[in-house]
């Protein structure tokens, strides 16, 4: 048998154009030369495709443009880097123009086209630039280098950037309909490359209107949706916050707000603007390391934190104290710290069960570790990684739509210049509501009836913002 070869022919028709390709394939050699005679088949193809859309381009070109002769250009798309011409088109202003290139929503000077920029965005959201380059690489089977992968990031991450600016300034409020709204935020550190500050902190909050069974034990928050900044002001996150909520949940219906976190100020002020019923809640994993490191070793901590979540802690804060007079030192000083976290963050330890709240929904919180862990820390946390401000704020956006690029669902949407429909003269402005916080709610009296109703009048009777 060996010897022998088969001869393949293939014809390409594409509009009048018309190709042929012929390969001869070895035995030895099958599945490699199929592999590439499939690839030169793409690029052919891709290729005369490109020549008939220039042309018909010609029939839409306004009648004042001149075409002033034809542009080479190489660019890698799915199949390969092909090299194609385009027309070049003067107006009357004498600026040039390259239909084609727009209709392709190529940039100026980019040298793969927006599917391999998908590609790329995420593989590189998933493992190092310089991992994720031989991944893509290997795919196309043309090299693609750290850098020029790194500075693919950056363009498409301001290009959806743009997109969600769009989105922002959208005036129609969301649709998804809920009783109660469940908000949670938490922060990572990263490290920063070349900058005075050495490190800043990425916040990242997320909304659902609740959660479902998947499986043994295994729950998914549903219409969930995520929202990240790196530094940036309280104020600027505030903002971030409600335009995500306003755009996608119907806020009109939303009879309570349970607001989940580890008790920073920044994360239990985070929903302020959404001018809602809050329900503070403490998240467990927090309150669990804090008594298990302060009185692991003195007492059934597991007890402890049962009648934390049950009772109210004016009853137990004796208990903590007598403790606290039995040690020295710094178990002694551990145990004074616990007992501030516990008593500055007292009005969110119960559970919502025991809340006196016959229309909430109970829901078991605890899902923003989880999504800071596999949004942010697994990708740009460890291995001596840093990063530029605007390239990792890039990625922070690849990271949010990771899902829907890696299923090809992202929908593009005619984007404005960055920050221009914030500096056109008769366009709205931002929204910016005056917020404000009452220490009273967060005291020791919290628990007070005339406290609780002071709050109830003033959550459902009352608009924050008309006090100011």
């Amino acid at each position: 048998m060996t010897g022998q070869s088969v001869s393949i022919i293939i014809t390409l028709v594409v509009g009048q154009e018309r190709q042929e390709i012929h390969r001869s394939i070895e035995p030895e050699r099958l599945e490699e030369t199929i592999r590439e005679f499939s690839q030169e088949i793409g690029q052919a193809l891709l290729q005369t495709a490109l020549d008939v859309l220039d042309g018909s381009l010609r029939a839409e070109v306004p009648k004042g443009w001149r075409n002033v002769g034809t542009a080479s250009r190489t660019v890698v798309f799915e199949s390969g880097p092909v090299k194609y011409r385009r027309r070049v088109y003067q107006d009357e202003h004498g600026r040039r123009w390259k239909p084609l290139d727009l209709l392709l929503g190529i940039a100026p000077f980019a040298r793969t086209s927006l599917k391999v920029q998908e590609m790329g965005c995420v593989l590189a959201s998933r493992s190092t630039y310089r991992n994720a380059s031989e991944m893509l690489a290997y795919v196309l089977r043309t090299a693609i280098s750290p850098s020029s992968l790194q500075r693919m990031v950056k363009r498409f991450g301001e290009l959806i950037e743009a997109y969600e600016l769009d989105w922002r300034a959208e005036t129609e409020p969301g649709r998804i309909q809920t009783d109660t709204l469940y908000g949670e935020s938490d922060g990572v550190w990263v490290h920063l490359q070349q900058q005075d500050q050495k490190r800043a902190e990425v916040k990242v909050g997320l909304l659902y209107s609740g959660k479902k069974c998947i499986g043994m034990g295994r729950y998914a928050c549903e219409n969930k949706v995520v929202m990240t900044q790196l530094g940036g002001s309280n104020e600027e996150w505030q903002i971030k916050v409600r335009e995500l909520a306003d755009r996608h949940f119907d806020l009109s219906e939303v009879k309570h707000l349970v607001v989940g976190g580890d008790g920073a100020p920044w994360v239990r002020h985070a929903f302020d603007l959404l001018n809602l019923p809050q329900v503070p809640v403490l998240d467990r994993f927090h309150v669990c390391r804090a008594v298990h490191r302060s009185l692991g070793k003195m007492l059934n901590s597991w007890s402890l934190l049962d009648r934390l979540f049950t009772t109210p802690f004016e009853q137990i804060k004796p208990e903590l104290l007598a403790l606290q007079a039995k040690v020295r030192g710094k178990q002694a000083l551990e145990i004074q710290h616990l007992i501030r976290y516990l008593e500055h963050n007292q009005d969110a330890l119960l559970d919502l069960d025991k809340r006196g709240l016959p229309d909430l929904k109970p829901a078991t919180l605890g899902a923003a570790e989880g999504n800071v862990d596999k949004l942010v820390r697994q990708r740009m946390r460890g291995r001596g990684l840093s990063w530029s401000p605007s390239g990792g704020q890039s990625l922070l956006t690849i990271l949010r739509h990771r899902d829907t690029l890696a299923k090809d669902a992202f929908v593009r949407q005619s984007a404005k210049p960055k920050n221009q429909h914030m500096k056109t003269k008769g366009k709205t402005e931002v929204y910016k509501p005056i917020s404000a916080s009452i220490p009273l709610f967060r005291s020791v009296d919290n628990l007070q009836p005339w406290v609780q109703l002071l709050k109830n009048r003033m959550n459902k009777e009352l608009s924050l913002t008309a006090l100011f």
